[in-house]
């Protein structure tokens, strides 16, 4: 057997196998032979079938599997022992034509193209820098907190009047004309419901404070759902292409008026919220808010730094890789998901993640980032916890974590994504060494502020 590997540029190359007659011919014998003992076929004594029958049979298949078994095992080893990194996988060379010939016990060349992944230093160092913003607290915070929680933990009441713009309005939406009649195909009696704290219009919202049950409004359906087109769609029951031809005034009828009123302040609230018995009084629920917000902020901060470090990431490492080769490759493996008329446009996505995986990997091979079983573990158990506390689960009993990632765990790509995200964390930590970072204290206004722009910028 043959190998041999040659380069075309920097990021792309051809390897070619040539397979002998005598790589094969001896396993494919013995192979023959075993079907030959097990073969039953009518006129003939198990083991008496003649060899030549045997090929007619299976022979050309038999050759196919043994070739091909041979070339990807050769190929994949010659890569690994002369450490040729690629990306994707080989594939059939478009520029030189392998020789095969199934039909008859010869020798077999096949050429692959192969994609190389970029050779590249790290350049990562103390002149980076960046900030690790400490959010203050104040008063403010924990009482905006405290009051949402009062909310979610409210009861629904229904009203005959909205008073404050928390009251959620349920309308009977209809489409009008100029004429203020129902327009001729248009939206007609369409109940959603609107809260009319979240619109950013002044006018809208000041039009839904104050309604009584029955009360008809001229609205602007644009202003009311905030120019959100999706919004505008799933509200209105309507396909997306129809929101351009929409009149924008619309008659909304109140059909009723709801309203949250607070949880108290008492044991039951408490223990709802923080768990049985976690706290005792208003005085020591408000203690445990404040340090859940902090230790919420402190998260949030962490995960702009690591933003920032991610954007150092790319703007110090502009990778170039084998496009067109990759385009081809994703094209061949997923036919699905990319297609010539699209390929360019999702590629984007799919190189920005490649890029980043390379780096990933070469920092965590140069720094030597490990994974331990305990890390993978543990973040599993985190990554649960969370789950559920999105579900509305504030304190999750440990007993009930462990239960849900049993069956999470269920799942054969679970744990590599969990490892996925360990390593990523494990390598944005090193890198946070690497780098210079001051610390900076602000309020939380600002700190979302300065949030915005990054990602505003990005």
């Amino acid at each position: 057997m043959n190998i041999t590997f040659e380069k075309k540029d920097d990021l792309n190359a051809i390897i070619s196998v040539v397979v002998k007659n005598e790589d094969y011919q001896e396993n494919l014998n013995k192979q023959f032979k075993d079907y030959r003992k097990k073969a039953k076929i009518p006129g003939f004594r198990p083991g008496t079938v003649p060899i030549g029958m045997i090929k007619q049979m299976i022979g050309k298949s038999t050759l196919f599997e043994e070739v091909n078994r041979l070339t990807s095992e050769a190929l994949y080893k010659h890569l690994q022992d002369n450490k040729i990194d690629i990306l994707g996988q080989p594939m059939t060379s478009v520029d030189k034509p392998s020789k095969t010939d199934f039909d008859n016990y010869g020798d077999f060349t096949f050429h692959f193209d192969l994609g190389l992944a970029p050779i590249f230093d790290l350049k990562i160092s103390t002149k980076d820098k960046l900030t690790r913003y400490e959010i203050e607290l104040d008063k403010k915070e924990i009482e905006t907190e405290i009051k949402n929680l009062r909310r979610q933990n409210g009861k629904l009441e229904t009203m005959d009047k909205s008073e404050t713009e928390n009251d959620s309005i349920v309308l009977i939406m209809t489409e009008v004309d100029k004429k203020g009649e129902h327009k001729d195909g248009g939206v007609f009696e369409q109940e959603v419901t609107v809260l009319p704290e979240v619109v950013k219009s002044k006018k809208v919202k000041k039009q839904l404070v104050g309604v009584s049950v029955n009360d008809e409004l001229d609205l602007n359906v644009f202003d009311l759902f905030n120019d959100n087109e999706m919004v505008i769609t799933q509200s209105l029951g309507i396909e997306k292409e129809a929101v351009s031809g929409l009149n924008k005034t619309f008659k909304g009828k109140v059909k009723e008026i709801r309203r949250v009123v607070p949880a108290e302040l008492n044991k039951e609230f408490f223990d709802l919220v923080m768990g049985p018995d976690a706290v005792k009084d208003e005085a020591e629920f408000e203690g445990k808010i404040e340090e859940n917000l902090g230790s919420y902020y402190v998260a949030e901060s962490e995960k702009q730094l690591e933003a920032e470090v991610n954007a150092i990431l790319e703007a110090n490492h502009k990778l170039t890789l084998p496009n067109e080769f990759l385009k081809r490759w994703l094209q061949e493996t997923k036919p699905e998901t990319y297609k010539p008329e699209n390929v360019e446009e999702l590629y984007g996505t799919e190189s920005g993640v490649l890029r980043k995986q390379l780096v990933r990997e070469k920092i965590a091979e140069q720094e030597n980032v490990e994974v331990s079983d305990d890390d993978i573990n543990q973040a599993s158990f985190a990554y649960t916890a969370q789950m559920l506390r999105q579900y509305g689960l504030n304190n999750p009993d440990p007993a009930m974590i462990q239960n849900f990632e049993a069956k999470n765990r269920e799942d054969k790509s679970y744990l590599m994504r969990i490892r996925d995200v360990v390593i990523e964390k494990k390598v944005l930590d090193k890198v946070k060494e690497m780098i210079t970072i001051k610390s900076k204290k602000l309020t939380v206004d600002k700190f979302y502020d300065i949030v915005k722009k990054f990602n505003d910028k990005g």
